[in-house]
């Protein structure tokens, strides 16, 4: 079976219905389907893109986990619930973008997502469950929005590829081994001016040693007596990030006029990233031609993360 066309009759996508279905690329689901069950699609590797109407509310645990040929998948509004392991093992899946409507991410949902070099993580997320990225050696940088209070055990473990994260005030846990082996990191960025209760393990093997920790200035002292924050090998304050020469070095120049913020010298479809001094995320700008523009209030700072790198930005 290499293709199915499920009628509006059906409500429901049950359990393991089409698990195992290799030859199977491509599937309409129409929007009369509300749920969609446990392992409904598990390992159907022939499948190359899923869209899910929004009609659906929930996907059950490893719906699509070893789809290893899904490159795209949609996800709307209308889905509140993402089970564990969802997309366990979809290695083809390059960029998620998770909507407003889903309150946290669970247990290993993109466990071994090998190709994920990008994921969008909304406002409303609340807590990132134990393993949620483990092993996506593709991430190169994690940006946690302010709503997060919690992140699990094994999180971003062995997240090789990871140099940059950014973690807000919000956070006040974090689990075992939660940004262990991530061997490549270079910046970290803690938003908190309470340094949040971590695991001394969370950072095992991340060679912390040589890399950057930014923290506001009322807490460096906080961090530099407390682990595994103390073993970073730079400690600085947030409000000294500056990196406007370091990217001048690469041909990008910014301006700042009229409450808007305009970046030239990008890769093309190179993301962006705007966040307020306090961590708060503004927003996200892609790129086009290698010019971005953001509007931002005229009077305040804005720290541009672009690439490795984060600027502050005076908006004038």
């Amino acid at each position: 079976m290499t293709s199915i066309t499920i009628p509006n009759s059906v409500t429901s996508i049950d359990e393991s219905a089409f698990a195992l279905c290799s030859g199977l690329t491509s599937v309409t689901i129409p929007n009369s389907v509300t749920s969609i069950g446990s392992s409904a699609f598990s390992r159907c590797t022939g499948l190359t893109s899923i869209t899910i109407p929004n009609s659906v509310t929930s996907i059950g645990n490893n719906a699509f986990s070893g789809c290893r040929g899904l490159t795209s998948v949609t996800i709307p509004n209308s889905v509140t619930s993402i089970g564990e392991y969802t997309f366990e093992g979809c290695s083809s899946l390059t960029s998620v973008t998770i909507p407003n409507s889903v309150t946290s991410i669970g247990e290993g949902v993109f466990y071994n997502c090998s190709g994920l070099t990008s994921v969008t993580i909304p406002n409303s997320v609340t807590s990132i469950g134990d393993e949620a990225f483990l092993d996506c050696i593709g991430l190169t940088s994690v940006t946690i929005p302010n709503s997060v209070t919690s992140i699990g055990a094994y999180a971003f473990k062995d997240c090789t590829g990871l140099t940059s994260v950014t973690i807000p005030n919000s956070v006040t846990s974090i689990g075992d081994l939660a940004f262990a082996n991530c061997q490549k990191i270079e910046n970290v960025y803690c938003y908190a001016e309470e340094v949040p209760s971590t695991k001394y393990n969370a950072f095992d093997e991340s060679d912390i040693e040589n890399a950057n920790l930014y923290v506001p200035a009322s807490a460096i002292e906080a961090y530099k007596t407390t682990k595994p924050w103390s073993s970073f090998g730079t400690i600085k304050a947030i409000e000294d990030v500056d990196g406007v020469e370091s990217v001048k070095e690469h041909g990008i120049a910014i301006q700042s006029a009229g409450g808007f913020i305009n970046i030239s010298g990008l890769d093309n479809n190179e993301t962006v990233s705007f966040y307020a001094l306090d961590g708060k995320a503004l927003g996200t700008a892609k790129s086009i031609d290698g010019n971005v523009s953001f509007s931002a209030k005229q009077g305040t700072i804005v720290v541009a993360r672009i690439g490795k790198e984060s600027v502050k930005i005076a908006v004038k």
